[in-house]
């Protein structure tokens, strides 16, 4: 069985430290590897020693920097993303959301679903705030609080789920489910549904299930607020049906929670 990787995307901007401080944190708190990804619009003299430069100074005073793990891409940023966690085998991207450069304008501008559109492997978004959701030292700790898994009753999210109890489980945190309704929805329904799918959940199963109405994305980010949920997990839409992670996306630049993308398979 391959070993577990946690994939690091930093674009040598203001986000690289918090975004390499939550790999790390969750690379130790997985038992995973962590691997570092800077990519580059082009090939660049002295780009390697740049990046190891940057991660040495930005890397958390617990983590003892080896600059093995660093490699650099050329590219379309999302695609050279995806491309470098299905060569390592990552179980987890973790990448920022404000910054200089490509990965800033990916998460945040026109193109902010381009990653998610293509993503095979979860992604952890790091949102523009000072907020964080782990705490390094002797023994790394998940701080977000509850656990929002955020259901989309359309979709299947089995996998989804799944890495919500399992991060609820690491965190010694309750799991919360929540769904936005359809108008041809009743919350009955909407809440037999969600009971459903908590059906076997483990190893932690839901405290409470949710059935909000209104625009998905607010909704959402308003149920992270009201539950003290720093950790949002959501499923990405499937295509053709509509464009992967266009609500991840929205909520996350609420900046009220992180939010965790997961694949549907």
């Amino acid at each position: 069985m391959t070993a577990p990787l946690v994939l690091c995307a930093v674009d040598l901007g203001p986000s690289t430290r918090r975004v390499l401080f939550h790999a790390v944190g969750l690379s130790r708190l997985l038992g995973a590897g962590l691997r570092i990804l800077h990519v580059s619009a082009e090939a660049e003299d002295g780009m390697r020693d740049r990046v190891i430069a940057e991660c040495e100074a930005a890397a958390p005073y617990e983590a003892a920097f080896n600059p093995d793990v660093v490699t650099i891409a050329t590219g379309r940023v999302s695609e050279a993303i995806q491309r470098e966690a299905l060569h390592h085998g990552a179980t987890l991207i973790v990448v920022g959301s404000r910054g200089h450069g490509g990965l800033a304008r990916l998460l945040l501008g026109s193109t902010s679903d381009a990653l998610l559109g293509l993503a095979r492997t979860p992604v952890l978004l790091v949102p523009p705030t000072e907020m964080d959701i782990v705490s390094l030292g002797d023994r790394p700790v998940l701080t977000s609080g509850p656990i929002l898994a955020a259901i989309d009753l359309a979709e299947h999210c089995d996998q989804q789920l799944k890495l919500a109890s399992e991060m609820a489980h690491l965190a010694s945190q309750s799991l919360l489910m929540m769904t936005v309704a359809r108008s041809k929805v009743s919350d009955h329904d909407a809440a037999h549904e969600l009971r459903e799918r908590a059906h076997g959940l483990a190893p932690v199963k839901p405290r409470s299930l949710i059935v909000r109405r209104g625009d998905v994305a607010e909704e959402i980010s308003r149920c992270a607020v009201t539950e003290g949920a720093g950790l949002v997990v959501m499923g990405l839409r499937e295509q053709p049906r509509g464009k992967p992670g266009v609500i991840a996306s929205a909520v996350l630049k609420t900046g009220r929670a992180f939010v965790l993308a997961v694949p549907s398979s």
